[in-house]
């Protein structure tokens, strides 16, 4: 069943494009009949019958000949006709079957291969009054027919009756229409001056419904594109014509209001809201349209003379094409194709016929995306099919002029985009010619422009101009020279040329192949003075139907759709080898610099590609790889293929080789190869020299846009060359982060500051680079390049110092600027705030130095620094140089109250020097100056009580260094001061430097410093109580709180002379063999039995239970962990806590879960990675508008939660298998003492308790070994995943969903620990 257009759809208005023919093909309809129908989709074709061979005919037409379906005799059943006449033939490819409408009444079916009970033919129904008219609805599913018995009849495809109603007088009373003015002149506003306004309402002629001089009687009918309405026009006798609108059910909607010179000719527009007609008048001819409600909507002339009327104009029919774009309107000789954008019509396509056209002509293809039409002639079928395309110049720096020339009729309008953006319908100038034209082409430059009329060839020369800048400005004068097409001796009619391409001083012009002869390609050069012997006959293949020119303007190529190839000329022989395998005809030829081929391609020696746009929107590079399957428009430059989507997004896809050509994804947001545009926008053309893509949007109108991605890559290109100043622009005017300018290629920049400045030419400029320096790297974040993006390095590099791009940046223009201190005096002083943080001290000291020279240009410096910086911290720095006239400058400059700062200044001036730098420094806290200050005045009791206020202790230090006297009295405030703060350590080093030992040993005691504690003491001197007091109690330290049994072993030895309390210690931290020497050192061997025997014994219990405890913590831990992965992986939604119950409900569930975070929304607003309700956010971080952003409160009880690591929370895993890790490392720490511990058992001779020890011990090492190979081994494939938040715009979210965030990073980068292996004693080794 065919397809038609439906309402809802939008077409996007033709104005900047031009319908070039790509499909141009005569049929010769060798019958003794002549043709008086057909079907446009089936080729089938219904000749006759006439007064003399009262026989109806149908064949089929393969493209070569007529093949016989059937024929009948049909003689007329009417006495006022002089015969028969077909006057609808609808074909149903679904079942095989034609209808045919005759004039006489009948109603026909034909059927190609009826059953055993059908009849070849049939006289389905038949209408005794006769048939004016029959239209099938665009479904196929009602067919109206008109009888001449002035009723409307609706019938069902069965051919059953639906609804019959009769057309009278009356039906002109149904509308009564009220003209508001639309689109008159009295609408429009004149200016105050205008005359006495009058009603708008209220025309001045109102058209009485008059006939037209060729009024002809006869009727048509036309349904709306949705077959909801159908349009009859006919003419009520005695009234006027009128045009009817009928429901689908046969209710009448509407009747058009009276209109003088009304026609026949009528077409309703498939979108529906406009119904065409023909208006003839004295002094023109023109097509006038109706709403559904037959209100007048508009019209446009046909832009024919007087003389053209009576001629070939006498006789019209109008058809609009499917896609409502195009309207067909055939006359007698010719038909031409008009588009419409923006309330004006462009004749687009005219094509002389060389016998007039048949009744029901022109026909539209149904079924085809692109405009394709059927013309029938008596005595041929020509069937036309066009391809909007802009006809543009150069895409390709330094021709990038932006040229598009529109074709209306006789006139070219042209455009140079670069230099004017004029909106359509006008234009930067218009050549007007005296034939219409058919095609046009633009050289490399625009300066030539090669125009194919309907009878010549126009050599058009567009004059130039140049500017003070040396810019080439095109003018409005056009000078074109004429030349005759060609003739052609060997055919019987002048062959119809459809095509021409230039190249270089080069024109070509296409004739596709037509009454069975082959294609002709004619070259002419460019001259002076051509004529139509300068035409060069070329051979090219025999089916080839269009030419094309690369987009560097190098070479030609011809398009074979049959053969599906795109040969390169010059053409030798069909034995060649065919350059590029497509044959579709909307395709670009373009090539690569440097590519690399295996051979000659047609013996040329560039490796060409080729980019092609199909029908249904796939977007191929061939070849054979489909880049997109929704594409809508392309274009191609010299570094990209930019195309727009049905999804209104326009993508670049950067040239390289085929096979790594990538296409963007949907991401406009970060993504600089794709960008968001108007709903339907096409691409008109694109200027890379200034970054603009001209776009054109479905009413009509033209916008320019500025894609980040042009515009990067022109900063790039003018970095690459050294042009700074074109950069430096390029980045103020489209707002691009000036630190791209030094972070494209920092070395090569701070290389060329010179040269950079010297581009410049106005320090303004210099300085709005200095302000808006910043140390973020752009060409990783904001601006990372997509053609030459390499892959993130594993491990990431160390992030430089705040500041310090910055600083080197700064360095590098005050190195530069140094040499002309005078010109650039601003920009050093811009350097120097620029810095981070602000070096405002030096700025000032140049400034101070300035200001003994000029005043008036300090002022005018301290006005550009309050500028860059806050006036308040200006302040301050200016203070700080003890500079008082300079700080009073900036006060007035920065706007400050004198109330405030002038007694403070005064006050200052009355000061001596060196109180002054006190009272300043004290008053912008900086107290180790001031310090230094009051320590220079000699008061030092002021001196003292300002160290112990501010507690500047380590400066009065460094300033007493040689007075011994206030030396001791501030290292004591600074002892006694540390002690106050817990810092026991320092504050008895301090007393014991003092000689103060009674204040320093307890200090070394409370910091556990028993050394040090007791020699202070002994030096003190103490009693021996106290002493003994002293170390017991620092022993005691020692064993209680450090598990230092060493240490406090030693206090016992040496200080309480307790030789068994110091071998049971040592014997505590199975430091065996160093009691063992003790005890006999000193005489109590007979006590070894007791103490070493039962240390052993005691150690020995300990290891067993530690390692029991170890293997009851593994055996539970280890199945948790393995049932927790399984669950996780088994259903991931019901893990992290989303609803399960909904995959009840039929709803999909996703079937793999990504640690890494996203901003994808789940069903219900529940998030897969939290447990905590649907009013979650979501794990990205954005929220929805419902939902309220986790606080600081809300976070710490997540953190308190990730900590416990509860069973059954989302934590549970995290925290089991840090157990893991905790117990691998307390196992690996006990391994030297249980090798002490063996070798004590071994010395006395408890050889099985060592064994015992040596095998538990093994034994829980191997366990450890296989639980780190269960609970830390990662598959191959998996990797550690970096945040990349900045490049990818997502990373750690806020709140409580950032805990979890973390919690899944850590489980995921979490390294194994090692296990240490167990080194078994010989001794015990079996």
């Amino acid at each position: 069943m065919p397809k038609f257009s439906s309402l809802c759809c939008y077409s996007v208005a033709l104005i900047m494009r031009n319908l070039k023919t790509i499909v141009y093909r005569d049929i010769e309809l060798k019958s003794d009949l002549p043709l008086t129908a057909y079907s446009e989709d089936s080729g089938i074709c219904a000749f006759g019958p006439t007064p003399t061979q009262p026989i109806i005919e149908l064949k089929r037409t393969n493209g070569k000949e007529l093949v016989d379906i059937t024929s009948w005799d049909a003689p007329c059943p009417l006495p006022e006709l002089e015969c028969d006449e077909v006057l609808l033939l609808q074909h149903f490819p679904d079942i095989a079957t034609s209808c045919l409408v005759l004039a006489g009444g009948d109603v026909v079916v034909v059927r190609q291969n009826p059953s055993p009970e059908q009849e070849r033919i049939e006289i389905v129904g038949s209408v005794d009054a006769g048939i004016c008219a029959a239209a099938w609805a665009p479904d196929e599913e009602i067919l109206a027919i008109v009888t001449r018995a002035d009723t409307l009849v609706l019938m069902s495809r069965s051919f059953e009756p639906l609804n019959e109603v009769t057309l009278s007088a009356e039906d002109l009373k149904v509308s009564k229409q009220v003209s508001v003015g639309w689109g008159q002149r009295e609408t429009q506003f004149q200016g105050r001056r205008a005359k006495a306004i009058r009603d708008p309402t209220v025309p001045e002629t109102v058209d009485e419904g008059k006939p037209s001089v060729h009024e002809d009687g006869r009727v048509t009918v036309s349904w709306r594109g949705d077959g909801q309405y159908v349009a009859i026009n006919s003419v009520v006798p005695g009234h006027r014509r009128v045009i009817r609108v009928f429901s689908r059910e046969g209710i009448l909607d509407s009747a058009s209001e009276p209109v003088d010179g009304l026609e026949s000719a009528l077409s309703w527009r498939p979108s529906g809201n406009l119904i065409a007609g023909i208006q003839r008048s004295e002094e023109k001819l023109q097509v006038v349209f109706f709403e559904r409600n037959g209100l007048r909507h508009g019209q446009f002339d046909l832009r024919t003379t007087k003389e053209e009327v009576a001629d070939w104009a006498s006789t019209i029919s109008i058809s609009w094409s499917t896609d409502s774009t195009v309207l067909a309107i055939a006359f007698k000789d010719r038909v031409q194709f008009w588009t419409t954008g923006n309330y004006h019509y462009y004749l687009k396509q005219e094509f002389l016929l060389t016998s007039p056209p048949i009744r029901t002509s022109p026909r539209w293809y149904s079924t085809r995306s692109r405009p394709r039409i059927t013309v029938g002639t008596s005595e041929y079928l020509l069937e036309l099919e066009f391809l909007p395309m802009v006809a543009r110049g150069s895409t390709i720096p330094p021709h990038d002029t932006g040229v598009v020339a529109v074709i209306d009729g006789k006139t070219l309008k042209l455009t140079p985009f670069k230099q004017a953006g004029v909106p359509p319908p006008m234009s930067f100038c218009d050549v007007c010619f005296d034939w219409n034209i058919m095609d046009c082409s633009i050289s490399r430059d625009s300066q030539k422009i090669a125009v194919l009329t309907t009878n010549t060839v126009e050599l058009c020369q567009w004059s130039t101009r140049t500017t003070n800048g040396r810019d080439m400005r095109f003018t409005t004068t056009v000078q074109h020279h004429s030349v005759p097409l060609p003739p052609c001796e060997d055919l019987s009619r002048q062959v119809q040329y459809t095509q021409v391409v230039s190249k270089d001083n080069e024109v070509f012009i296409l004739a596709p192949a037509q009454k069975g002869g082959g294609a002709r390609c004619q070259k002419l050069p460019w001259s002076q003075t051509p004529s139509t012997a300068d035409f060069e006959e070329l051979p090219v293949p025999h089916a080839s139907d269009n030419l094309r020119v690369d987009t560097l303007f190098e070479c030609v190529a011809c398009i074979v759709r049959k053969q599906k190839a795109t040969v390169l000329l010059p053409y030798y022989s069909e034995d060649e080898p065919v350059s590029l395998r497509t044959g579709c005809p909307d395709s670009t030829i373009y090539t690569l610099p440097n590519s690399i081929f295996d051979g000659d391609v047609n013996g040329h020696g560039s490796r060409y590609h080729i980019v092609t746009l199909t029908p249904d929107g796939s977007l191929f590079v061939r070849p054979e790889r489909a880049l997109v399957r929704d594409c809508t428009s392309y274009i191609v430059t010299s570094d990209h293929l930019i195309f727009t989507t049905a999804r209104h997004l326009l993508k670049f896809v950067h040239l390289t080789t085929i096979s790594n050509m990538q296409v963007p994804d949907d991401t406009p947001e970060v993504d600089e190869r794709c960008r968001s545009v108007e709903r339907g926008a096409k691409i008109v053309t694109v200027i890379p020299s200034i970054y603009a893509v001209i776009l054109q949007m479905p009413r009509g109108n033209i916008e320019t846009i500025y894609p980040r991605i042009l515009v990067l890559s022109g900063i790039r290109h003018h970095l690459r060359q050294h042009d700074y100043l074109a950069a430096f622009l390029a980045s103020q005017t489209h707002q691009v982060d000036m630190n791209l300018l030094h972070d494209y290629d920092s070395e090569t920049f701070l290389a060329n500051v010179p040269k950079f400045i010297d581009q410049m030419r106005k320090p303004s400029r210099i300085d709005e680079f200095l302000s808006k320096l910043k140390d973020e790297d752009v060409t990783e974040t904001l601006y990372r390049d997509t053609l030459n993006a390499q892959p993130q390095s594993e491990t990431k590099t160390e992030p430089p110092k705040p500041g310090s791009k910055v600083k080197k940046i700064a360095d590098a223009f005050l190195a530069a600027l140094s040499s002309k201190p005078s010109t650039y005096f601003q920009n050093i002083i811009t350097a120097h705030v620029s810095k981070r943080p602000p070096d405002l001290k030096s700025a000032l000291t140049l400034v101070s130095s300035l200001l003994q020279s000029s005043e008036e240009e300090a002022d005018m410096a301290v006005s550009h620094l309050c500028f860059l910086t806050d006036p308040n911290r200006l302040f301050d720095a200016a203070l700080a140089l003890y500079d008082l006239e300079l700080t009073l400058l900036v006060a007035q400059n920065a706007q400050r109250d004198p109330r405030e700062y002038m007694p403070f200044l005064q006050s200052l001036q009355d000061l001596p020097v060196l109180r002054r730098r006190y009272t300043i420094d004290n008053h912008l806290k900086k107290y180790a100056k001031a310090l230094v200050s009051l320590h220079a005045l000699e008061a030092h009791d002021e001196v003292q009580s300002y160290t112990v206020k501010h507690s500047l202790y380590t400066t009065a230090i460094d300033l007493y260094k040689y007075d011994k006297a206030h030396l001791d009295t501030i290292t004591r405030l600074y002892a006694e001061y540390l002690s106050t703060q817990s810092q026991h350590a320092a504050a008895a080093t301090l007393f014991e430097s003092l000689g103060d030992y009674a204040q320093a040993y307890p200090s070394y005691a409370l910091s556990h410093k028993w050394r040090e504690a007791l020699t202070c003491a002994t030096l003190t001197p103490l009693d021996q109580d106290r002493l003994l007091s002293l170390a017991t109690s620092l022993a005691t330290s020692c064993a209680d709180e450090s598990r230092d049994y060493r240490s406090a072993a030693t206090i016992h030895i040496e200080y309480l002379n307790d030789i068994p309390a110091a071998a049971r210690l040592l014997c505590k931290g199975s430091y065996f063999a160093e009691a063992s020497r003790i005890l006999a050192l000193k005489g109590f061997a007979s006590d070894m039995p007791h103490i070493i025997d039962s240390g052993l014994t005691e150690k020995f219990g300990e290891i067993l239970e530690l390692v029991a405890d170890c293997k009851t913590q593994l055996a539970s831990q280890l199945p948790r962990i393995a049932e927790l992965r399984k669950k996780k992986e088994e259903d991931p939604l019901a893990f992290y806590g989303g609803d399960a119950s909904i995959a009840d409900a039929g709803v999909d569930i996703p079937d793999n879960i990504s640690l890494a975070a996203t901003d994808a929304s789940t069903i219900g607003g529940q998030s897969l990675f939290t447990r905590y309700g649907s009013n979650a956010s979501k794990f990205g971080g954005t929220v929805a508008s419902n939902v309220s952003r986790k606080t600081s409160k809300t976070k710490r009880r997540e953190e308190r939660k990730r900590a416990r690591g509860k069973k059954g929370s989302v934590y549970e895993e995290e925290y089991l298998v840090a157990s893991v890790g905790r117990l691998i490392d307390r196992v690996n720490g006990v391994h030297d003492e249980v090798k002490r511990l063996v070798s004590g058992l071994l010395r006395r001779g408890m050889r099985d308790q060592a064994a015992k020890v040596d095998e538990v011990l093994r034994e829980m090492c191997e366990q450890c070994a296989q639980a780190r190979i269960e609970v830390w081994q990662i598959p191959q494939e998996q990797k550690d995943v970096e945040n990349t938040y900045e490049a990818n715009g997502e990373g750690r979210p806020p709140g409580a969903d950032g805990v979890f965030w973390d919690s899944q990073q850590e489980t995921q980068k979490q390294s194994a620990p090692e296990v240490k292996t167990w080194a078994s004693s010989e001794l015990v080794t079996s």
